[in-house]
């Protein structure tokens, strides 16, 4: 079983293929399956013909559960979609998609089911509620019911998990074309050679980001470097939330945030036990320097002095520290929410911008150098160095108000590990600590007096083509990659 990454359990097995990566069981066969130890456990997709309580269908996902094997559905969302009492809680959200997106006219059926299948559909509009149902309650097979009510509108009546046996002819090959694009088969099956990747990993990017901390040239080199390690790696966006689980792991090259779509699916990746870079904790930790700061000083890692100000401590802030001095806003990213104050009135200028954006921001000392270190940390090991420059007349890495395109950004330096004073790197892996064992990058100023501050730790460092990999070349993409393939099977 160390090889089969989907396990499919049918009443009807003769209308399924097996393969390298997927066995096909019956209801009976996996109930009584003996137990047996993998690497990574496969996934169940349960297509019984019933769900009812008790019955064989609800045994299976009960079992699967019991054997630690990543189940659709599980027996949480089997019971959510067996009484409408326990699926009314998404019922608003489906219907204001239902009310934005479908546009049918008022006629001939009043009452129309649409049939998904792994949240897909051909309608286009039915598609993006399939998806959201799909997510919500991950179950194979999703039967939408809709009425046109008195009040002239359409509306999501019911929701359903129709058995695989209970499918026509024509929604049976829609079953298997859904089928193949969930599991990967489509996409594996379509490639020339028949060499078989023995993971598959998607990096979720997005091609119009300004700053994405991974330019189109490094995206081709984790797609290369993955192959020559039998790897699958396939670029994703944000319109792909639904196909994650066809994945053995996520790797986000999008700056990451809170508030937007990165977050969700690091959440989602972590519900679903898919190892993920970055992952939600480290989001959290890495994505505010308020929490940052604390977490530092509190583990005794050098710093730059920094204060907590908020609205009614601005002039206490004259006494505090000196000016110059550095205002930021929390959650800011490449030097953006981020301004030079030479005087107390300077402050009270700038900071009443920025309190429109947080109701607290920082007040550091400013520390001038005339670089600042990047150490790559993958795994609490030290993964690549670089000297970033400061951008040409300016103080900072970036300066997004340059009009000239080359004075927007410093130069930079790549440096072999070997040639950076110890007390960087071990300074630098000191603070990832902190945050988690994932890919960090971490910032730091060596100052003249030998003081050696941490400026931050970044979540999900660039990793270009042409920078960060100068000096380990195709190595450096296939440490990364080799660290996802521990993780999955961890």
């Amino acid at each position: 079983m160390d090889s089969i990454k989907y396990i499919i359990v049918t009443d009807k097995p003769k209308q399924f293929k097996e393969s390298m990566d997927i066995k096909v069981l019956t209801p009976k066969d996996f109930i009584t399956m003996a137990h047996f130890k993998a690497k990574k456990q496969p996934k169940v997709i349960n297509l019984s013909s019933r769900y009812d309580y008790l019955s064989k269908g609800y045994y299976v996902s009960l079992l699967a559960e019991a054997r630690g094997m990543p189940c659709i559905p599980d027996v949480t969302n089997i019971v959510a979609l067996a009484w409408k009492k326990n699926y009314e809680f998404a019922l608003p959200e489906l219907n204001a998609l239902l009310k934005k997106h479908y546009k049918e006219p008022c006629k001939d059926p009043l009452t129309r089911i649409y049939t998904s299948f792994f949240g897909r559909h051909d309608h286009p509009a039915i598609e993006i509620i399939a998806r959201r149902i799909f997510d919500l309650f991950r179950c194979p097979i999703s039967a939408i019911e809709i009425k046109y009510t008195d009040n002239d509108k359409w509306v999501i009546s019911k929701i359903e998990a129709p058995s695989f046996i209970s499918l026509v002819e024509e929604q049976i090959k829609q079953f298997h074309e859904s089928l193949a694009k969930f599991t990967g088969s489509a996409w594996r099956g379509s490639r020339s050679n028949k060499k078989q990747e023995r993971y598959w990993i998607a990096i979720l990017h997005d091609p119009k980001e300004e700053y994405a901390p991974s330019n189109i040239a490094a995206l081709k080199k984790f797609i290369s470097v993955g192959k020559k390690m039998d790897i699958w790696v396939e670029l994703i966006t944000k319109q792909d939330f639904p196909t994650l689980l066809e994945f053995d792991a996520l790797f986000i090259r999008e700056t990451t945030a809170i508030n937007n779509h990165t977050f969700r699916f690091a959440s989602k990746a972590d519900q679903e036990d898919i190892p993920c870079i970055d992952d939600t904790k480290s989001i959290i930790r890495c994505c505010n320097k308020v929490y940052l700061k604390e977490l530092l000083e509190t583990h005794k890692i050098p710093v730059p002095k920094t204060l907590i100000m908020e609205r009614r401590s601005i002039d206490e802030m004259e006494y505090k520290i000196d000016f110059p001095a550095v205002l930021k806003v929390p959650d800011g990213s490449f030097s953006r929410g981020i301004s030079k104050v030479t005087s107390l009135e300077d402050l009270k200028k700038k900071s009443a911008i920025l309190f429109q954006k947080s109701e607290i921001l920082l007040c550091q000392e400013f520390v001038p150098s005339a670089y600042d270190w990047r150490i790559g940390v993958l795994n609490n090991e030290p993964l690549f160095a670089l000297k970033y420059y400061m951008a040409k007349d300016h103080w900072q890495i970036y300066n997004h108000g340059a009009k000239a395109k080359n004075a927007k950004s410093g130069a930079h330096e790549c440096m072999a590990l070997d040639d950076v004073p110890q007390e960087v790197i071990r300074t630098a892996i000191n603070a990832s600590k902190l945050i988690g064992n994932g890919l960090y990058g971490v910032d730091l100023k060596q100052l003249e007096d030998g003081r050696i501050l941490v400026i931050e730790v970044n979540d999900n460092p660039n990793i270009d083509h042409g920078v960060e990999d100068q000096k380990a070349g195709d190595a450096l993409y296939a440490q990364i990659l080799q660290h996802m393939v521990k993780l999955i099977e961890a």
